[in-house]
């Protein structure tokens, strides 16, 4: 999370977030506040966030459940307890992901749009900024924020560079984002 004097910037897992991170990091006057560590993910709600523009990054439903899905097979076995828990692709055609709840340190089988949408409270998103078009959407949205004029142009995302490939049939993702319709629903406004 990145707090500035009229927003918040929550990091929503697997959406962009460290790169998003990096951009902030980049233009920082020294009056944004960061969240960092194990606590980059933090809610509004737990940082106190009141009063303040909210913003987010948003990511196409089919490359964000890839890459929870490869990044949770990747890192799980650092995750005690959680070793006899797989993902399997009938979870992502449900929409279903493995996720750590943050109140109680357990994880849980859960469908990502609700979980993501009650935790970070994202009805209440001001700006969203897509990941496939980060650089750009940040500048415009930031901008409205603080001064961005110092972005390096050059600045090249984190494109998850995975070694697995999961593909989606146009039936598979039709039932991906019909079983996640409040996620399909922004990203359909966005």
């Amino acid at each position: 999370m990145v707090i500035g004097e009229k927003f918040a910037w929550a990091h929503i897992p697997k959406t962009g977030g460290d790169s998003t991170h990096l951009l902030f990091r980049e233009i920082d006057d020294g009056n944004l506040r960061f969240i960092d560590g194990p606590e980059k993910h933090n809610s509004y709600r737990r940082e106190g966030v009141v009063g303040l523009d909210r913003l987010s990054n948003i990511r196409r439903l089919p490359s964000l459940l890839k890459s929870w899905a490869v990044h949770y097979s990747q890192h799980s076995k650092w995750n005690p307890g959680n070793d006899d828990r797989p993902f399997t692709r009938e979870q992502l055609l449900q929409g279903l992901v493995w996720w750590l709840e943050p109140y109680t340190s357990e994880w849980k089988l859960v469908k990502f749009d609700e979980v993501v949408f009650d935790y970070y409270e994202l009805s209440g998103i001001k700006h969203w900024i897509r990941t496939e078009c980060l650089l750009e959407d940040f500048r415009k949205v930031v901008a409205e924020y603080m001064d961005v004029s110092g972005l390096d142009n050059g600045f090249q995302s984190n494109r998850g560079a995975y070694k697995r490939k999961i593909q989606f049939s146009k039936r598979e993702l039709k039932q991906i984002y019909g079983n996640c319709n409040r996620w399909a629903e922004v990203e359909a406004e966005v």
